[in-house]
């Protein structure tokens, strides 16, 4: 069943059928939050936040849109206004990370025999992790939907509410500092 018979349930009166817009999209929204915070605890408090306040929100959404696009928006609100409150926890970043994304990277990894260039591509990712957990907010978020999510420039600009050439000014620039920083490490 597709996303807009589902809100049309749900609008109606069932709205047992909200779960399988979780079930759907319950990865994408916790992984967005984990990769913009760098913290387990906090990737899943802003994933419930963002799924109540979609629920909350139903009858206002525009189906000219994609679920997907406002449900990130949705998120990365909420992402900001918990930055902006400096709500989010702080984590140490050389914590040992257990992702699906790191048993992911480990698995490539364990395509080579040799064991020191496993650890030294496990110290390379941590490095770029800690760098993009240091970008600037905006800078961070280009990054994470374009780079971590996958998305198009035209998705982005749908997610951000600003023009595809300022998401491309905007990751240029973050690719740029992503690049200095790491030099200097």
């Amino acid at each position: 069943m597709d996303d807009l018979k589902i809100i049309e349930y749900c609008l109606l009166g069932n709205t047992e059928e909200f779960s399988k817009l979780i079930d759907k999209y319950k990865n994408m929204v916790y992984n967005l939050a984990y990769r913009m915070c760098n913290n387990l605890d906090d990737a899943e408090d802003l994933s419930q936040e963002a799924f109540l306040r979609a629920f909350q929100f139903l009858p206002r959404f525009n189906p000219t849109y994609k679920f997907s696009t406002w449900l990130y928006q949705i998120t990365l609100n909420i992402i900001r206004d918990r930055f902006r409150k400096k709500s989010l926890s702080c984590v140490s970043l050389d914590a040992p990370i257990e992702t699906e994304d790191s048993k992911i990277y480990q698995q490539h990894s364990d395509y080579t025999n040799n064991p020191e260039e496993v650890i030294t591509q496990q110290e390379k990712i941590k490095s770029i992790e800690k760098t993009i957990i240091s970008l600037p907010l905006t800078y961070r978020e280009v990054i994470v939907l374009r780079h971590l999510q996958g998305l198009s420039y035209s998705e982005i600009s749908n997610i951000l509410k600003i023009p595809t050439n300022i998401v491309k000014i905007r990751l240029y620039r973050a690719r740029q500092t992503l690049k200095e920083i790491l030099n200097e490490r």
